[in-house]
C-alpha cells in the first residue's frame, strides 16, 4: 500500500495504474513520471495527488490522462 504522508491529505487523490502521468485542467498540460520508490506525484498547478495503485505496471509506457472536465461532463450524461 502506498502511504500518501498526512501532509497531503486535503488533496484530490487519483489512483492510476501506470507511472506516467499527463493533466491538464486550467492550466498548461502537465507531464509526470511518479517513481515507484515514493509510489506518487501531485500536480503543482491543480493540487491533485497521483497515487500508484498496488497493481500498477511499472514497466509500461502507456501514459494515464487526467481531464477532470471531461470527467465531470460524462458524469453529467449519465446523471
Amino acid at each position: 500500500m502506498i502511504k500518501v504522508p498526512e501532509k497531503y491529505d486535503h488533496l484530490k487523490k487519483v489512483y492510476v495504474d501506470t507511472t506516467h502521468v499527463v493533466t491538464e485542467l486550467d492550466h498548461p498540460r502537465v507531464y509526470y513520471t511518479i517513481k515507484p520508490e515514493v509510489g506518487y506525484v501531485i500536480c503543482g498547478y491543480s493540487n491533485t495527488c497521483f497515487v500508484l495503485k498496488e497493481d500498477a505496471d511499472l514497466d509500461t509506457e502507456k501514459m494515464y490522462v487526467y481531464d477532470e472536465r471531461e470527467r465531470l461532463r460524462l458524469e453529467k450524461q449519465v446523471a
